[in-house]
C-alpha cells in the first residue's frame, strides 16, 4: 500500500512539474531559398533549437540542397523587443560547413540573419532573410529567404 501511494504521488508530482514548464527545446524543418539568378538553389534540412532564456538561443541544422551540396551549421539568435512575443523578432549569426555530395570541394561560410517567428500553440513557423559570406571563395551571397517550422517539445 505504501509503495503504490508513493508511486502515485511521484507520478502526480512529476506530471505537475512537466505541465507547469514549457520546454526550451524545439525541432523542425528548415529551408533556405536563394533569390538570385541564375541558380535559385534550395537548401532544406532538419533543425534543432535550444532557448537559454527569452532573449538568447542557439540552433543547429543539417541538410542538403538541390545543387548537390550538404551542410552542417550552428547559429546564435538574439530576440529583440520582448514586449510582444508574437511575432518574435530575431537577429543572429552563425557558421556553416558546406560540402559537395558529388565530387570534391567544401566551403566554410558565415551567415547573418533577421526574421520573424510566430507561435501557434506548440508550432513555431518562422520566416527570415539571410546573407552568407564564403571564406575560401571570398564571396558574398546576400539573397536567401529562410522558411521553416519547429515543434516545441
Amino acid at each position: 500500500m505504501k509503495i503504490s501511494f508513493l508511486t502515485l504521488s511521484l507520478i502526480l508530482f512529476s506530471t505537475y512539474l512537466c505541465l507547469g514548464q514549457e520546454s526550451k527545446n524545439s525541432i523542425g524543418l528548415t529551408s533556405d531559398f536563394q533569390l538570385e539568378s541564375p541558380s535559385y538553389n534550395l537548401y532544406y534540412g532538419l533543425q534543432g533549437k535550444h532557448d537559454f532564456n527569452k532573449r538568447h538561443a542557439v540552433q543547429l541544422q543539417f541538410g542538403f540542397s538541390d545543387a548537390n551540396i550538404g551542410f552542417v551549421g550552428a547559429d546564435y539568435l538574439y530576440n529583440l523587443f520582448l514586449l510582444k512575443e508574437n511575432p518574435l523578432i530575431y537577429v543572429g549569426g552563425g557558421t556553416a560547413y558546406e560540402y559537395m555530395t558529388k565530387g570534391k570541394g567544401n566551403e566554410l561560410s558565415f551567415n547573418a540573419q533577421v526574421g520573424f517567428q510566430f507561435k501557434i500553440g506548440k508550432i513555431e513557423p518562422y520566416i527570415g532573410y539571410k546573407s552568407k559570406f564564403y571564406f575560401e571563395a571570398e564571396s558574398f551571397d546576400p539573397n536567401f529567404l529562410t522558411l521553416g517550422v519547429r515543434y516545441r517539445l
